[in-house]
């Protein structure tokens, strides 16, 4: 059935709706926009992700996240632990709490703020002004580099015996943001790599976690063969690589890999700027929903024959119309189940 006919369809739906409704009573209008399909953004990515977490959480969540909005390593690593304990990533300037996220700071009221990564990330200063939008603790998970910081987010949120650990590129970040709403429903760490050597602080966490499986996040060029091998040291059981022919197929295998047909809600975001996806992971992981990347003037095959499989009863667009066009939006509107 053509994406036209479907749309088509799901106005007579939301007609024949309005009918059974009787006189009074309001029925959300459709107009041009494709049924089943939302989108949540912001007049920049700071808005955008205050956005998402006003959109997902309650005030009074146990912890929130705080990470960069201009180096995104941390949050990678960050986001599945976000997921694991309810709380929301939100997104900072180096120097700076944006105004938007001030204000769902101030609503969120969270018990306790972990900052990820360290002061060249975020500084001293946002750390401090942090302090005045809990009533717990500011805490910064960092290390001497991206890998580093990878392992010790991790070593503060996992106990050996994981039953799965992801591994991703830590230079090439979309098979991480694809993977991290399934590391986050695992409650599974994901550890950064280089390309062609496994960093000595990845290892020693590896040793320590004793994962039961390890699955590599995106093709030999992210991930050489050499590092895949090396990782089966680190555990009793097997090693898995989830990837395709580029970071489309890449996003499309892990959903694949991942989840059942009939999903409640998938997320969509532009896979070429990654911070509203970031911001997103966690909800994604929490609500267990996969993470699809498209281009932001069409779906991209891969991605249409991930949504024909995974048959989303919803879908969430995360970012601006700059980011995924509402030609893409409506398009998306043809995958919902009904």
């Amino acid at each position: 059935m053509t994406s036209a006919v479907l749309r088509r369809s799901a106005m007579t739906v939301v007609a024949l709706a309005a009918v059974a409704a009787g006189p009074g009573v309001a029925v959300a209008a459709q107009g041009d926009k494709a049924a089943g399909v939302e989108r949540i953004s912001g007049a920049d990515r700071y808005e955008a992700a205050a956005n998402i977490s006003a959109a997902s959480f309650a005030p009074g969540v146990d912890v929130a996240y705080v990470a960069s909005g201009g180096v995104f390593t941390d949050a990678l690593s960050g986001a599945p632990v976000a997921a694991k304990t309810g709380g929301p990533m939100l997104l900072v300037r180096t120097d700076e709490i944006p105004s938007a996220i001030a204000t769902e700071l101030r609503r969120l009221k969270p018990k306790k703020i972990v900052i990820l990564g360290g002061p060249v990330s975020v500084d001293g200063g946002v750390e401090s002004a942090l302090g005045a939008y809990t009533g717990g603790p500011v805490s910064r998970w960092t290390g001497i580099d991206r890998y580093d910081a990878s392992a010790q987010i991790s070593q503060q949120s996992f106990s050996p015996g994981v039953s799965v650990a992801y591994v991703a590129s830590g230079l090439n970040f979309p098979d991480a943001l694809s993977g991290g709403p399934v590391a986050g429903m695992s409650k599974a760490p994901m550890l950064l790599t280089k390309d062609d050597r496994l960093p000595d602080s990845i290892a020693e966490e590896l040793q320590r976690l004793a994962p039961k499986k390890i699955v590599v996040l995106g093709g030999p060029v992210s991930v050489n063969d050499a590092v895949a091998a090396e990782l089966s040291e680190f555990t009793k059981g097997w090693v898995e690589r989830y990837y395709g022919t580029d970071r489309y197929a890449a996003s499309a295998d892990i959903a694949k890999q991942s989840f059942a047909p009939g999903v409640s809600v998938a997320y969509v975001a532009y896979g070429q700027v990654f911070a509203d996806a970031l911001a997103g992971t966690p909800v994604a992981g929490i609500r267990r929903g996969p993470m699809l990347l498209v281009d932001d003037t069409k779906i991209p095959s891969a991605i249409a024959e991930a949504l024909n499989y995974l048959q989303p009863k919803k879908i969430i667009v995360l970012g601006g119309t700059s980011s995924v066009s509402t030609s893409v939006e409506d398009d998306l509107g043809s995958y919902v189940a009904p």
